[in-house]
């Protein structure tokens, strides 16, 4: 069977007609595998689940790698936005530190004896160790806190060492018995905060969550189901102090009663029309 049996509608077409469709055609399917195959090296990176707590020489390296790359011309349109994005913030945490007025975290003092208390980050990102004089932050990235504080401590105290378990500061909303912010582990589970906030109300959706940090939606609804199964935690989802989860409620069916109580305001103001309606006549024939 000849082509132009198999598929009539070509055969009126000239052999130089079909010659420039099969050209277009393979030239779009080679440019879709070409595209498809070699995405950009920034479309490729991701951060890692432990971008938190990245080192300083790993994000310095990340810094150069971002500029080497906006600097070859290989990244445009949304990934050259995304990519100056990602290089601004990653300059931010090198210069200021990875802390915030307001942070909060639990000590572990060793030396004679195991101590625990729980510092808070005041003005001027300061913080107070026991009796200690205060210690700045500024500066500090989040990798970097327990060695600061040991050389801190090694100045006043011999023989003694501290060690630091930095709590995320979220507001916890939605269909929850007491929304507020709270303070969390990073290793917490994100499906567990509804807990915090006193438990979940009868209607609310645990399967369900939306993360927004500021008006940016970073975990819509619809994707937040396999994250919940999952279990992944505050410090995968790249979660920090100030974001807010949003707990869903249900789209509940009308209870029964009040379905019975719309059905009698109906029919009472039918019964009503229909008395006005017989009273009006009968005025007219009168």
């Amino acid at each position: 069977m000849t082509s132009s049996t198999r598929f009539p509608h070509m055969a009126c077409w000239s052999r130089g007609a079909r010659r420039h469709v099969r050209a277009a055609a393979v030239a779009v399917a080679a440019a879709l595998v070409l595209g498809a195959g070699t995405p950009s090296a920034y479309a490729q990176a991701a951060p890692s689940a432990g971008a938190q707590r990245a080192l300083r020489a790993d994000l310095v390296a990340r810094v150069a790698k971002v500029e080497q790359e906006l600097a070859s011309g290989q990244l445009t349109g949304a990934n050259q936005n995304r990519a100056k994005a990602e290089l601004a913030a990653i300059r931010q945490r090198l210069e200021q530190g990875d802390f915030k007025v307001g942070d909060r975290f639990v000590l572990t003092f060793r030396q004679d004896s195991v101590r625990t208390d729980t510092a808070s980050v005041r003005d001027s990102l300061m913080v107070s160790l026991l009796t200690l004089p205060d210690v700045s932050l500024a500066g500090v990235l989040r990798s970097e806190l327990d060695d600061r504080l040991n050389a801190h401590v090694a100045r006043f105290v011999k023989n003694a060492s501290v060690r630091s378990s930095v709590l995320t500061r979220i507001s916890i909303r939605g269909a929850v018995q007491g929304p507020g912010f709270y303070y969390a582990p990073p290793d917490r589970p994100v499906s567990d905060l509804v807990m915090l906030a006193g438990g979940p109300l009868v209607s609310a959706n645990l399967d369900q969550l939306e993360l927004r940090r500021g008006a940016v939606v970073l975990l819509k609804l619809k994707d937040s189901k396999r994250v919940v199964k999952d279990g992944r935690t505050l410090e995968q989802l790249d979660i920090q102090s100030g974001d807010e989860v949003i707990i869903s409620a249900k789209r509940g069916r009308p209870a029964f009663s009040s379905v019975i109580q719309l059905l009698f305001v109906f029919s009472s103001l039918f019964f009503a029309f229909l008395q006005f309606v017989q009273w009006y006549y009968s005025r007219q024939e009168g």
